[in-house]
């Protein structure tokens, strides 16, 4: 198996600003593999307020890869599966292997994961569009009117947030809002921000505040808006404590990226399902490729937010594209665009 790391600078259409901070672009780290005629790319999203760069993630991949064995097997399991230390290592890997296994085996990536040879082609639920932050709010309305989604997502957190939603409901009465707060709030201040948002009639919220369970529930308690959590649940340890001590969440957010892979995101879906909660599949910053990579687990949850490719001043793969607000792969899958394609061919492989 041939092994190649390249980074890729992505500028953003517009400033992304979240409570965690502003952002302009993002530089992720991908990975191709090969094995005979097949390959197949996996994606590292490199998250600022996760506190990771995208050397240590690298140096984390050359690390695992570099005892990697040839004709390792999906899932990654056994003395052959590399060990990495940051599940946004795991996930690009496991992400590309599964693909290449899919590729190798003539079988399809669902199949691979036990969900039968029909799960990709099932419909994914319609995706919000992510109106970013801007400083003018009328800016934020224009964004939203002409979208062409009707699902939004607005970032809360930051200040002047409910009165850019409240703008938004009057000019688009219509629309389904999503409110995610990336624990901008605090415990005090977050039940009269959540008191304007149920007069708002927004869809859901995520992760309002950085709390304990017992200040999760207390919220999640006390309103109607289904409550999800994010940065909060990483992995499946995390999932059950806030479900056990939280019953009123209604619901967390999966990402390959944070959660260490499909497999990996797979299996907190069904355990989130046996406590009761609701999954919405969602991404970081990513391209087509870990947006699309994500996609045959969309029919498993009851929320979709995986717009961030649209949300790219250009996007350097293709093959995922959106109909009827619901992302959709091409037959033949993610693929590299002409120019990253070329930039490619003369890649060298990592040193065995």
């Amino acid at each position: 198996m041939e092994i190649r790391l390249f980074r890729l600078k992505l500028p953003l259409k517009n400033g992304f600003r979240i409570a965690h901070g502003s952002y302009s672009f993002r530089e992720n780290l991908f990975l191709e593999l090969r094995e005979g005629k097949a390959v197949a790319w996996g994606e590292a999203p490199i998250v600022p307020y996760y506190h990771l760069t995208i050397d240590e993630v690298e140096a984390d991949l050359r690390r695992g890869l570099a005892a990697l064995s040839d004709g390792v097997s999906f899932p990654l399991e056994g003395k052959s599966a590399p060990e990495f230390a940051h599940p946004v290592s795991r996930a690009a890997f496991g992400a590309a292997l599964l693909s290449l296994r899919a590729r190798l085996e003539g079988k399809t990536e669902a199949e691979l994961l036990g969900l039968g040879s029909g799960a990709e082609a099932a419909s994914a639920p319609p995706t919000s569009f992510t109106v970013a932050y801007d400083d003018d709010p009328e800016a934020m309305a224009a964004v939203a009117a002409s979208c062409g989604f009707r699902r939004l997502k607005v970032k809360a957190g930051i200040p002047g947030d409910i009165e850019r939603i409240r703008l938004l409901r009057e000019r688009l009465p219509e629309a389904i809002i999503r409110v995610d707060a990336n624990q901008g709030w605090s415990p005090a201040e977050a039940p009269g921000k959540l008191r304007e948002l149920e007069r708002l009639g927004i869809e859901l919220l995520e992760e309002p505040i950085a709390g304990s369970p017992a200040e999760f529930e207390r919220l999640a308690a006390s309103t109607a808006i289904p409550i999800l959590l994010d940065e909060s649940a990483r992995s499946l340890d995390d999932l059950r404590r806030y479900a056990r001590e939280a019953p009123s969440l209604a619901g967390f957010v999966v990402k390959t990226a944070k959660n260490g892979g499909p497999a990996a995101s797979l299996a907190l879906i069904r355990a989130a399902a046996d406590e009761g909660l609701r999954a919405m599949l969602s991404s970081m910053v990513e391209t087509s490729l870990g947006a699309g990579s994500a996609l045959l687990l969309a029919p498993l949850c009851a929320w979709c937010d995986l717009d961030a490719p649209l949300l790219l001043a250009e996007d350097p793969f293709g093959g995922l594209g959106y109909e009827d607000e619901s992302p959709r792969l091409a037959p033949g899958g993610v693929f590299p665009g002409p120019a990253l394609a070329a930039s490619l061919t003369g890649l060298e492989p990592l040193k065995p």
